[in-house]
């Protein structure tokens, strides 16, 4: 994710260096009182960078904040995760741009659900902006592609837009256990993309987690290519990234049954994004 930790180590101490002697040249104090007094200005910071998320406050509408509830997912988040949680879907509602097509309109139900779907996904991480998709398209029901001929429930793709039929989404929610989730299935295209695609969030899955997830995944894959038994569902064996994204559809709505079947698939896809639903669940 942007630069390496030594890199900005060494800015920041090149930085520190240049505005000591700025200090020292612009208002003629020696440089130990520069020292000081900037190393205490850096001190403040860091220390309100630290304590920082504790004091985010949710920007989220009581009417946003009822919708929450809805969520399966937040319900069993504790009252500091919810916050963070709030923090991270009032980020996403007024930052990325939801567009209604045929004319659908978008509600504060649609952009909150979807937004928390978002946070969802990447809550492992310490934050995933999803900063290469910032245009959501939201159809009434399956929708007809002129590029492919069919029609679609969803899809994303590197122009930065992220496609939703809504009345397959709230299908999604409404059987919490099922396995079948039209948004966490369509958003986990949407985070591997995000890691591949070079920016600020490029490369935030860890290669050692990556490897073992690949490695674990194979097998998996080729069994379901070779139409043998799997608890994954069959869609999974049409490539490998539709692959992951069932696999974490099945990961948040049948944690238990994922783990009783395939152990080592769970545990791959866990130690990856960072989330283990089992801790959770209540």
């Amino acid at each position: 994710m942007g630069l390496e930790t030594t890199d900005k180590i060494k800015y920041y101490l090149i930085g520190f260096g240049l505005a000591v002697m700025a200090l020292t040249a612009v208002f003629k104090i020696e440089w130990q009182w520069a020292f000081l007094i900037l190393g205490c200005i850096g001190l403040a910071v860091m220390i309100y960078l630290a304590i920082d998320p504790v004091w985010k406050k949710p920007k989220l509408t009581l009417q946003q904040q009822t919708i929450l509830l809805e969520f399966d997912f937040y319900k069993k988040l504790n009252s500091v995760e919810r916050k963070e949680f709030e923090y991270r879907v009032s980020y996403f509602t007024q930052n990325k741009e939801f567009m209604g097509k045929k004319d659908l309109v978008v509600t504060d139900r649609m952009k909150v659900l979807i937004a928390a779907t978002l946070a969802q996904i990447g809550f492992g991480f310490e934050f995933i902006s999803f900063e290469d998709f910032d245009k959501i398209i939201i159809f009434p029901k399956a929708y007809y592609s002129k590029q492919t001929g069919r029609y679609h429930k969803g899809e994303v793709n590197t122009s930065g837009v992220i496609v939703l039929s809504w009345e397959d989404f709230l299908e999604g929610f409404r059987i919490a256990d099922d396995g079948y989730n039209l948004g966490l299935h369509e958003i986990a295209h949407a985070l591997r993309l995000e890691d591949a695609i070079p920016g600020d969030e490029y490369h935030f899955l860890k290669d050692t987690d990556l490897a073992v997830w690949n490695a674990v995944a194979e097998t998996e894959y080729d069994n379901i290519r070779a139409k043998k038994p799997s608890f994954i569902r069959s869609y999974a064996g049409t490539n490998r990234q539709e692959f992951f994204a069932v696999c974490v559809e099945q990961f948040f709505e049948q944690p238990q049954e994922f783990y009783n079947a395939l152990p080592q698939l769970y545990k791959a896809m866990a130690s990856l994004i960072k989330q283990d639903p089992l801790k959770r669940k209540r």
